[in-house]
């Protein structure tokens, strides 16, 4: 049984990436999920610092935060890399 990483075969004839056109695609998506996210989390944060019931949050307030700024950090990231 031939090994697996051998390179031979199709994928040994790109003399570069073909993924390019998918992967800005596949970010964009990712950047778009992030928005949604983004949104409920800044909800749970309201609804935290108000007061409110906030039984889905696993993270105290800072933890939240936290969160939120490295989905922010990422999808800015991502949409960078889109253009």
């Amino acid at each position: 049984m031939p090994e697996r990483d051998d390179m031979s075969g199709p994928a040994a004839r790109l003399s570069q990436d073909d993924w390019v056109d998918q992967d800005l695609l596949t970010q964009s998506l990712a950047a778009a999920l992030l928005d949604d996210e983004i949104a409920a989390e800044r909800d749970r944060i309201q609804r935290y610092d108000s007061g409110g019931q906030v039984p889905e949050a696993l993270l105290d307030r800072v933890g939240m935060q936290r969160r939120l700024v490295a989905m922010e950090t990422l999808r800015d990231s991502l949409r960078r890399q889109g253009r």
